[in-house]
């Protein structure tokens, strides 16, 4: 049986749900899946032992959590192992903007080169704004920040920007991936035996 690891550093909930969404979707696929909360603090388990491995995170004021950043900044050479993908969840990934989209891309890829993991993939997944979780100038900020990048939310109550078909398609190119199933993996060892 695959077994696939999902470590993720949530504030707000919202990249939960989209592990969580993942870990059913990747459980009801054949696989085993264990769901790990850095921000919890729960016991870290060996990467070797898994197949492949999704780490996801938000990133709020253009920083990445502490929490993301220090597991991997333990564990990078053991990820660089397996296949593995990071999810970064914010805002900007559901912004209208190109150079908004750019921006977060630079951080993402600053922090993932700081911490000296080259994951196989990286995708950016638009978050959730929930205003009503909020104190009066974190939501003027969120507003701001919303209306900057051209994202219509309802007025006071929480709006999920993700697109959950993006999600599923991920999860599937991911399982393909893993199991060595992946077109572009065929492709490329297709090319290989031409070569030899």
């Amino acid at each position: 049986m695959t077994g696939i690891l999902i470590a993720f550093a949530s504030r707000e909930g919202q990249t939960r749900k989209i592990c969580n969404h993942i870990a059913a979707r990747l459980t009801s696929a054949g696989c085993q899946v264990q769901v790990l909360d850095l921000v919890a603090g729960q016991p870290l388990p060996l990467i070797e032992h898994f197949d492949g491995a999704i780490v996801a995170g938000s990133v709020h004021r253009g920083r990445m959590d502490q929490a993301l950043t220090s597991f991997l900044m333990c564990h990078a050479p053991a990820l660089g192992k397996i296949p593995s993908a990071y999810l970064c969840v914010s805002l900007s990934a559901a912004s209208v903007k190109r150079d908004a989209r750019a921006a977060i891309d630079e951080i993402t890829q600053q922090m993932l080169h700081d911490v000296g993991w080259h994951p196989d993939e990286t995708r950016h997944v638009a978050g959730a704004v929930d205003p009503a979780a909020l104190g009066l100038l974190e939501r003027c900020a969120m507003h701001a920040v919303t209306n900057l990048h051209g994202i219509e939310i309802e007025h006071e109550d929480r709006t999920e920007l993700t697109d959950w078909a993006a999600i599923d398609r991920f999860t599937e190119t991911f399982i393909a991936r893993v199991n060595g199933t992946d077109a572009s993996n065929e492709s490329q060892n297709a090319v290989k035996q031409a070569g030899e």
